[in-house]
């Protein structure tokens, strides 16, 4: 009997299996083909509180440290031990020059964003306008040259550029041609040439200003009129004896000047020989010009007498100042002999280069079109075309979506520089250390020209107001300055909210177990009589707002490789939404990657990434979680005969017998 209620269980247990296995298999198949369901949140515009919190006791110190919120040097000192003074009075004031020029460079950086949002703005304006005739008719213009240009390059030269481009070669080579001597250009040789001429004259000049100025000194000639030998500078004998120094100096050097000249060949002579000459009667020429000088200027000096008349002096000083003109003359034509020559030089290397240029030239003719040149102008061919059609074709979405981007980041930029804007300048506030409530100073640490750092006392107040004294680690107390709003509660006055406002930050930790507190400090900004010394106090402070951000859930920002993203649902797939407000959809949300900023326990504000009214994934509910929870209903199966039924029967195997527990 035995044998036969084991077997019967037995059968009951397998078929019980067998029916559980069968179950599973079918609602596992249908919820396989289940869709995923999302949990959406828009993107909006809201504001952002970030907070500290920690806890302590009220403080029956009435004594506190007032610091600076920045450091700087020390220009005024407002108040003196023993003052009465009132909530925001100005107690000390710090240099600020610094914090000026930050203010103006972040103004400046305000207009260079609005100017770079108007070009943007421009841009998409441009770019959302229709093509214009002009446009239309100057792209064609544009293809037109390109496949014209196209054509030259491919076309075979005709026998006349043959002719026209070996005649180019025959005349740059003649401009280019040497002369006999074989190492100089024939330009260049052909103005040397003039040159022994322009010297050859200059010298002839050099003999004339010397035997005139003789004349009417008598040195080597001394035929001259008694009253000359008498009465030369007889008013300037000073000069007298100048003039006929010079006349020995200028004589040396022309005669040196004449052997050079004379020895110089009409052509063909050498250049260094020219050149050297050429040296030697300019130096003559200054010495001969300083010699007509002196012996005009004694001439002058010259009275007349029975044998030399007033007309005899005239004549003889104009022939030498002629001869000092002509000197100056044959200068200037020295000067131009020597551009001349430079000028030949520099038309030769041009020559040069023309002739190789025309070599060229002919060379390509008769090879034939330059593959390289071909593929270049039809690449211009193409693009040329490629613009046209694009204008005819009207704007893209690639381009209008290029133009929106330069826009939303000029917005964005824009953006960013006003807020830093609006940062250093209530910045500047902080330069004045005023007292955060009423109170009589008791102490003065400041003192004008030295400096006051952020974390020292300037000023110490004692005041009539509760004060509550918390302990923050420090990773907290790092996000925590003087002059933050707070919130205070109490555990002994159930429903008291008192608002407060940081009043000292200690810059003396205390480390216990590993950790570093710090004491903060704590002003009421109200009384309350149920509020007594020791009480314990829970504080809320708020160390930064951001008003009118972008805001997001935290739970739709994921991150990967250091980059912070959402997801979204394609807007090209189908979805579907459901009565509990979800959305179902096969596709798979795609990633849009994102900068975020402050962010609290509930919102992330975007900075860059998405805009307002975006629609991110918040909550993913896979199919596999339906499956699993069906999986686990699906074991609650009645089965008849065995006690406990109803879904509530377990198994255990033993020898290979299942039987109920």
């Amino acid at each position: 009997m035995n044998k036969f209620v084991n077997r019967k269980v037995f059968i009951w247990g397998a078929a019980a299996i067998v029916v559980a296995g069968g179950s599973f298999w079918f609602l596992s198949a249908r919820n396989s083909q289940a869709e995923t369901r999302y949990a959406l949140a828009q993107v909006a515009k809201g504001t952002i509180i970030t907070t500290v919190s920690g806890s302590g006791q009220v403080s029956g110190d009435q004594q506190l440290d007032i610091k600076p919120k920045v450091s700087g040097t020390v220009t005024k000192v407002m108040v003196k031990v023993g003052d009465k003074v009132k909530a925001g009075q100005p107690l000390v004031e710090l240099d600020r020059k610094e914090a000026a020029k930050t203010v103006r460079d972040a103004a400046q950086s305000v207009r260079d964003a609005e100017i770079s949002l108007s070009s943007a703005r421009l841009q998409f304006k441009k770019t959302i306008q229709p093509t214009d005739a002009v446009s239309l008719i100057q792209a064609e213009d544009t293809l037109a040259k390109a496949k014209r240009d196209l054509a030259d390059l491919k076309k075979d030269p005709t026998d006349f550029d043959l002719q026209q481009a070996e005649a180019d070669v025959k005349t740059a080579e003649r401009n280019a041609r040497m002369s006999d001597d074989g190492t100089t250009p024939q330009v260049v040789r052909d103005v040397y040439d003039e040159y022994v001429a322009t010297l050859q004259s200059a010298d002839q000049t050099l003999q004339k200003t010397l035997n005139d100025a003789d004349n009417v000194l008598g040195i080597d000639d001394m035929v001259i009129k008694a009253g000359l030998k008498k009465n030369f500078s007889i008013f300037n004998e000073n000069m007298k004896y100048q003039a006929i120094d010079s006349y020995q100096v200028a004589k040396t050097a022309i005669t040196t000047a004449k052997q050079q000249v004379d020895a110089l060949q009409q052509t063909g002579e050498k250049i260094e020989n020219i050149e050297q000459a050429a040296a030697t009667v300019s130096d003559a020429m200054n010495k001969a010009s300083t010699l007509a000088r002196n012996v005009s200027d004694g001439l002058q000096a010259t009275i007349a007498s029975s044998d030399l008349t007033q007309s005899d002096l005239d004549s003889l000083r104009s022939t030498i100042d002629g001869d000092r003109s002509s000197v100056n003359s044959k200068v200037t034509a020295l000067l131009n002999q020597e551009q001349a020559v430079r000028q030949a030089q520099d038309s030769f290397e041009s020559s040069k280069s023309a002739y190789d240029k025309a070599v060229n030239a002919l060379s390509k003719l008769k090879d034939g079109p330059d593959a390289s040149a071909v593929a270049t102008a039809e690449e211009r061919v193409k693009e040329a075309q490629a613009q046209m059609d694009k204008l005819k074709a009207g704007l893209d979405d690639v381009d209008l979506q290029i133009a929106q981007n330069s826009v939303d980041r000029s917005v964005s930029s824009l953006a960013s520089a006003q807020n830093k804007l609006r940062d250093v300048t209530e910045a500047m506030s902080d330069y004045t250390v005023i007292a955060p409530f009423d109170g009589v100073v008791g102490k003065i640490s400041a003192q004008p020209h030295a400096d006051a750092g952020s974390g020292a006392a300037v000023v110490t107040l004692i005041t009539t107001k509760q004060v509550a004294t918390i302990s923050l680690n420090e990773v907290d107390v790092a996000k925590i300055i003087v002059g933050q709003k707070a919130t205070l509660k109490f555990d002994a006055v159930d429903g008291l909210n008192i608002s407060g406002e940081v009043a000292e930050v200690s810059p003396l930790g205390t480390a216990s177990q590993g950790v570093v507190n710090y004491d903060v400090k704590i002003a009421f900004d109200s009384q309350d009589d149920r509020i007594k010394v020791g009480m314990s106090v829970s504080v809320s402070i708020v160390t930064e707002v951001k008003a009118d951000v972008l805001t997001i859930a935290n739970s739709a920002v994921k991150s990967a490789n250091g980059q912070s993203y959402v997801e979204v649902l394609d807007s090209t797939s189908s979805t579907k939404a459901g009565s509990d407000g979800l959305i179902t959809s096969g596709a798979t949300p795609k990633r849009v990657f994102i900068q975020t900023g402050v962010s609290n326990e509930t919102l992330t504000e975007i900075i860059e990434g998405l805009k307002e009214g975006d629609s991110v994934i918040v909550q993913t509910i896979k199919a596999s979680s339906t499956k699993t929870s069906t999986t686990q209903s699906s074991s609650a199966l009645r089965i008849p005969g065995v006690s406990g039924g109803g879904g509530n029967a377990t198994f255990r195997t033993s020898g290979g017998m299942a039987r109920p527990d």
